[in-house]
């Protein structure tokens, strides 16, 4: 049933103001001038937004206070849901999603963070928000889902050969029932071979990147089927931005046209954590470039590995205006 639905209701994100030259950043980060060429030339990385000045709650709360004040009552946030890539976010003894449901003034919702998903944990975050709201069973029920961190080491900052860090957040209001957007289909999957990350050995780097096209394009079409459409229905692909030739490579195993897939946001912030698919769908929706009645798939993929897809309706012509905008525009 459609009142059965996850729902999207409302969507902000944010970037710090601040942009670096990639090759800049990756002679910070001790690369060579042949390593940080690879970045820019090769996974056509630009330019990335960080602020070493910023608090972590001042780069998250920015988007969920748009967000917040854009509801009615308050009270209707049940829970608030902080996704993030890396374990530690904080020092021990604070718990993140607990602090930021203080500043937003929420203090009744039941706030906790979820890990363990790598980059593809946003998705998860919205995936089970819908449960959770769906176990309540009220229609006015909505859940805040945060994303965005800091890279605040060499170790956070940088996937060898394949990304460097930016900063970014983001903040999504899910409800079920009617709403804006909805999610018709979400697809998982975990391949624990690759669980230690960017600690694997060089073989496991090898066979990861071997077959990382093939399993992000199976799990596309698994989203797919449990949406009951396919490729040829889709509006737009909008990805996670790990980088560029990454993502050719893909598109080449699904057998599409590259323009389908929304790749110009990697090189104007590179890759942000959680916060990519929902960074560029605010970004489209800011150009215009969403549609009511358009069917557009969500993507990212954690180290670890796991490989996410969410598929979604636009059921409404979304708003644009300046106070829901993506505060990182070019």
């Amino acid at each position: 049933m459609l009142a059965q639905l996850t729902t999207l209701h409302d969507l902000a994100a944010y970037a710090p103001q601040e942009s670096a030259d990639v090759l800049d950043v990756a002679a910070d980060l001790g690369l060579s001038r042949s390593q940080g060429r690879l970045f820019h030339r090769v996974h056509g990385l630009d330019r990335l937004r960080q602020d070493p000045d910023q608090h972590l709650f001042d780069l998250l709360c920015a988007p969920a206070r748009t967000v917040v004040e854009r509801v009615a009552d308050h009270e209707d946030i049940r829970y608030l849901i902080y996704a993030h890539t890396i374990q530690q976010v904080t020092p021990a003894g604070l718990d993140p999603a607990t602090r930021i449901a203080e500043l937003l003034g929420l203090p009744d919702a039941e706030a906790f963070s979820l890990t363990q998903q790598g980059c593809a944990g946003g998705l998860a975050a919205v995936d089970a928000a819908g449960e959770l709201l769906r176990a309540d069973g009220d229609p006015a029920a909505k859940a805040l889902v945060v994303t965005g961190e800091k890279a605040f080491s060499k170790l956070a900052r940088l996937i060898d050969n394949t990304a460097i860090m930016g900063e970014a957040s983001a903040a999504c209001l899910v409800g079920i029932g009617g709403g804006p957007a909805v999610v018709r289909g979400y697809a998982v999957r975990t391949d624990g071979r690759f669980s230690h990350g960017i600690r694997m050995t060089p073989q496991a780097v090898r066979d990861f990147g071997e077959s990382y096209p093939a399993d992000l394009a199976a799990v596309i079409q698994e989203a797919l089927a449990e949406a009951a459409t396919d490729l040829s229905e889709l509006t737009a692909v909008i990805p996670h931005n790990v980088n560029r030739s990454s993502w050719l490579r893909v598109i080449k195993e699904l057998g599409v046209d590259k323009q389908l897939v929304y790749l110009d946001n990697i090189p104007r912030y590179s890759h942000c954590f959680c916060v990519d698919p929902f960074l560029n769908l605010v970004t489209l929706r800011e150009q215009g470039r969403l549609a009511a009645g358009g069917r557009y798939l969500l993507t990212a993929v954690g180290l670890g590995a796991t490989y996410a897809a969410m598929v979604i309706d636009m059921v409404v012509e979304p708003a644009t205006n300046e106070e829901a905008s993506c505060q990182a525009r070019q």
